[in-house]
């Protein structure tokens, strides 16, 4: 068998890479990521991310309900927010900003909400279900969270779907599903924006998930 020159490798490692690239900012998506995006399911993006708002809504009105659940109803509504922002910020607001008409600023105002947001549930979090203020703190942050949903799927939600290809948005919903895979399961304060998530995930995802695990093995 022949030898392949370093150059010829480089060359063939890295033009899907460059072809998804040129794709992505035409608007399109490139063909080869489509195999990933459906084995994950068939899902796009807009789809995943407001059958999570559904789910958030219904994760609050349990987490309020008293008795011995009220700790696991809490873990699994902070775990899901966690997940489902991180995915926002590192990828659906990225592309809404490229892709859509004033998109820069509907981007930065979604931010905005969700940095809002983002200190009630940390204070939400420190205070914990069996805390002073816990019913109170709980729904400042859902009325706060509740807005920041409405406003998405009624300005970025619906202006993606007319922006984006199906396939574009079903990768898309993919990249949502990936990221949420190895997400921080509980929010921290600074990681709010694109860089942060994608360089806090690797660290701070598989952190918060050995404690979950830690701490649910003690509790057991």
């Amino acid at each position: 068998m022949g030898m392949i020159s370093t150059s010829s490798a480089l060359t063939a490692a890295t033009k899907p890479l460059l072809t998804a690239k040129a794709a992505t900012k035409a608007g399109k998506a490139p063909a080869w990521p489509l195999t990933v995006a459906r084995k994950l399911g068939s899902e796009d993006a807009v789809e995943v991310l407001t059958r999570q708002h559904r789910q958030i809504k219904i994760g609050f009105l349990r987490a309020a309900l008293p008795g011995p659940l009220r700790r696991r109803n809490f873990e699994r509504l902070m775990r899901l927010l966690a997940v489902h922002e991180a995915a926002e910020e590192a990828h659906v607001h990225p592309v809404a900003r490229r892709a859509l008409q004033h998109g820069r600023e509907l981007a930065a105002r979604r931010r905005h909400e969700e940095k809002q947001a983002k200190q009630l549930l940390v204070a939400l979090w420190h205070t914990g279900p069996n805390g002073r203020g816990y019913l109170r703190r709980l729904n400042e942050a859902r009325r706060a969270v509740a807005r920041h949903a409405a406003r998405e799927e009624r300005e970025e939600f619906a202006a993606l779907r007319t922006a984006l290809s199906a396939p574009r948005l079903r990768m898309l919903g993919a990249e949502v599903k990936l990221t949420q895979a190895y997400a921080p399961t509980r929010p921290h304060r600074w990681v709010n924006n694109e860089a942060a998530n994608k360089l806090a995930a690797p660290v701070l995802g598989p952190f918060d998930r050995a404690r979950d695990a830690l701490r649910h093995r003690v509790a057991s």
